[in-house]
């Protein structure tokens, strides 16, 4: 019975955080005068200021697992659609240059902290969206930062990602860098939890194509990962799921070998795919967030 009542009183606090989480939405202006689309859910007197930057061909309202978890611990949690990509404006799935999604992030952090100036923030970025956030945060005055984590993360293509579509986007780039080419991914990678594949191919904000520009600046992006990495000093997290097949898991142990950060922390979950969030077997890998956070708000 005691055992009972205690689940019983964690439900209801849970619940109750939920019901007290203030969420607002809305646009702002990226580089080129872009509208980008941003959302934000924050917790009565939060503590601290979590970004979240998703991956390719998503959006920010695929993370509602690691707000539920973020926010009752006390969080502000933001997170933005890429320019091309949700509810953000631009061309699907295109980026002129990869330093956009950089620029475009600087300008939505400015806007995050205006709103929580006093908050220690922390950075959280899975697949496309780590390669984003370990360059982004590397580039910056890291003091600024308490953490860094790292999903759905490596140096290399994995062989989830056809390397017909990489040859060419290689080749396409520079002649026809908007054309859209079939990603050629099989939904089913995200996850094991046939619910969370089925919503992701039904969600008409993802995408499943990509074009080779994008292709392209995604896999240029990738070489720099390792000297991102070697200019770390904010505490790093990586957590990857065993059968992720996004990145090469050769890559995964460079990457994280070569993370000059101190702290830093490897975690791989066994039975689950590329999205660690959103498996049946995200608790785990959710705990360990919430921990990493606490440990280093």
């Amino acid at each position: 019975m005691a055992r009972s009542g205690l689940t019983d009183l964690n439900t209801l606090f849970v619940r109750t955080a939920k019901e007290k989480m203030q969420h607002q939405e809305g646009h702002f202006q990226g580089i080129n005068k872009t509208p980008l689309y941003f959302q934000g859910w924050t917790a009565v007197n939060p503590k601290g200021l979590v970004m979240v930057i998703h991956g390719y061909g998503e959006h920010s309202g695929r993370y509602q697992n690691v707000v539920d978890a973020l926010v009752p611990e006390g969080y502000a949690v933001w997170a933005l659609d890429h320019r091309g990509h949700g509810r953000s404006e631009g061309r699907r799935c295109y980026v002129n240059r990869f330093t956009d999604f950089l620029k475009d992030l600087e300008i939505f952090e400015e806007k995050a902290r205006e709103d929580h100036p006093e908050l220690p923030v922390h950075v959280i970025g899975h697949s496309m969206g780590s390669l984003i956030a370990n360059h982004y945060v590397a580039s910056r005055k890291q003091q600024s930062y308490r953490s860094l984590t790292l999903s759905g993360t490596g140096a290399a293509p994995g062989p989830a990602i056809p390397g017909a579509v990489i040859l060419l986007a290689r080749l396409l780039s520079a002649v026809a860098p908007r054309l859209s080419l079939p990603s050629g991914v099989d939904p089913a990678f995200i996850s094991h939890d046939p619910q969370i594949v089925d919503a992701y191919v039904n969600d008409p904000l993802v995408q499943s194509k990509v074009t080779a520009r994008l292709a392209c600046e995604m896999m240029q992006a990738l070489p720099g990962m390792i000297t991102a990495a070697q200019r770390l000093t904010v505490p790093t997290m990586m957590q990857i799921g065993d059968e992720d097949e996004s990145f090469h898991p050769d890559s995964w142990n460079t990457l994280f070998e070569g993370i000059a950060a101190k702290p830093k922390a490897f975690k791989k979950y066994d039975g689950c795919r590329h999205e660690i969030y959103n498996e049946i077997k995200k608790e785990l890998p959710l705990a360990d967030l919430r921990d990493w956070l606490n440990d280093h708000n």
